[in-house]
């Protein structure tokens, strides 16, 4: 089963996302500003029509006033019947104008005050009017003008009172207005800070989940390239993420990965016999003086094996340098096999191999060298199908420091050793110690 990548979000989606968030808090301050709006056009509007439903009859209550006095005053103009039908039909419109007012509600306590006491300087005021108009009044002109001029000055207190009522209802709308306004105002400023810390947890959150995803893998990848640059070939890079960062950091494991084989290659190459795959000449050296060295820290012995394969140019000339070569890594095999796994074994040169054994007494290492020589006489080259050759190898043993106080005393003498294992017939071990004792000026 395949597993899903932890994150497969992209770092331009990231920050589109990101930056997408943070126009969040502006659309809301939109929307809110939009909504206030219209919750204050509402709630003036609903003031306004509350104050309307108040003023308008208010106002067509003073007109009708303004045209019940003019019937009182031209009754005589007209007759009784119509000067009377078109009284109270005034009448009525005034007396249901402020029925309708008194019975809406108002947020103005003293209207109703007002419209009571309007209402009973109108009935009043209704009452002289009817009189007025009776024809036994008309016909006592005297009488009728000592009225008429009562019903005016009457008149004229209920309009004043009714401006006055008309004033105090515009200014307690004027009042409304302003109070409906503070209110939105103080909502838009909640709203404005709500949104304000909204904006600003949200950038916060944003930038730092932001800045995570980008500081953490440019961190990694610093640290990558800092152990690149130490020459740590093995560090690799590891993010969870699938983006680009996640990109960067594959090529940068692949650039490692290819360093590191070629440092491999590079210290194969430095440290390896290319043919044989054992150690070359120079890192026998140098492993030759670290075993000595810690030979001499710790007070235990190092042994040194020179091996050299028999007639090898003879074979050469015979059968060709590819057989010499199979011939040298076959023996370079055996030797790996039949030591120890913490021996080193190198190509000295040519023909010419060494071992070292490290903690290794004389004995041990004398027997480690007749092995070697046994096996490398009974391993067989086939040079065809049909063809097989033997090889015989001498070999020259020394130990450190029984044999040599130095590592080029050491080499000496296990050189002069396998010397003498071929001059006594080839197909030997020769020991140093042997030497040292049969020619001590040696």
């Amino acid at each position: 089963m395949q597993l899903r990548p932890p994150c497969s979000t992209s770092l331009r989606q990231r920050l589109s996302v990101g930056l997408g968030t943070m126009l969040v808090p502006f659309l809301l301050l939109a929307g809110g500003a939009l909504i206030s709006f219209e919750s204050a056009i509402d709630s003036f509007k609903k003031q306004e029509n509350i104050g309307l439903e108040e003023l308008f009859p208010l106002a067509r209550t003073e007109g009708l006033l303004l045209d019940i006095s003019g019937v009182v005053a031209s009754g005589t103009e007209t007759s009784e019947v119509d000067a009377v039908a078109a009284f109270k039909k005034l009448s009525d419109h005034i007396n249901h104008n402020l029925t309708f007012i008194l019975d809406r509600p108002s947020q103005l306590s003293e209207r109703d005050e007002s419209i009571d006491r309007i209402r009973e300087e109108w009935k009043e005021l209704e009452d002289l009017g009817l009189t007025i108009l009776q024809p036994k009044v008309q016909a006592d002109s005297k009488n009728r003008t000592s009225q008429i001029l009562d019903f005016q000055e009457k008149i004229q207190n209920i309009l004043q009172n009714v401006q006055e009522l008309n004033y105090r209802l515009i200014a307690f709308q004027n009042a409304e207005n302003l109070r409906q306004a503070e209110i939105v105002r103080g909502r838009v400023r909640v709203l404005v800070a709500i949104i304000f810390l909204m904006a600003l947890t949200i950038a916060v959150i944003c930038a730092y989940a932001l800045s995570r995803s980008i500081l953490v893998p440019l961190h990694q990848l610093q640290t990558g390239v800092t152990h690149l640059g130490e020459g740590n070939f093995k560090y690799r890079i590891r993010l969870r993420a699938q983006d680009e960062f996640a990109h960067l950091a594959t090529t940068f494991n692949s650039m490692a990965k290819s360093l590191e084989q070629s440092q491999q290659d590079l210290e194969r190459l430095a440290t390896l016999d290319g043919l044989t795959e054992v150690y070359n000449r120079r890192e026998f050296n140098r492993w030759l003086s670290v075993e000595v060295e810690r030979s001499k820290r710790d007070s235990l012995p190092v042994s040194l094996i020179m091996v050299d394969i028999d007639h090898f140019k003879q074979l050469n000339d015979q059968y060709g340098h590819q057989v010499g070569d199979e011939a040298l890594c076959l023996v370079a095999h055996l030797l790996r096999n039949e030591v120890r796994p913490g021996d080193i074994v190198s190509r000295y040169g040519g023909e010419e191999f060494a071992i070292i054994l490290p903690k290794a007494t004389i004995n041990d290492s004398a027997t480690v060298a007749h092995r070697i020589r046994r096996e490398i006489a009974i391993q067989p080259i086939r040079i065809s199908v049909d063809d097989r050759i033997h090889l015989t190898a001498s070999l020259g043993l020394a130990s450190f420091p029984d044999d040599g106080a130095t590592e080029e005393d050491l080499l000496r003498r296990a050189d002069q050793a396998l010397y003498q294992a071929k001059k006594m017939g080839r197909n030997q071990v020769c020991l140093a110690a042997e030497i040292l004792r049969s020619n001590p000026e040696l």
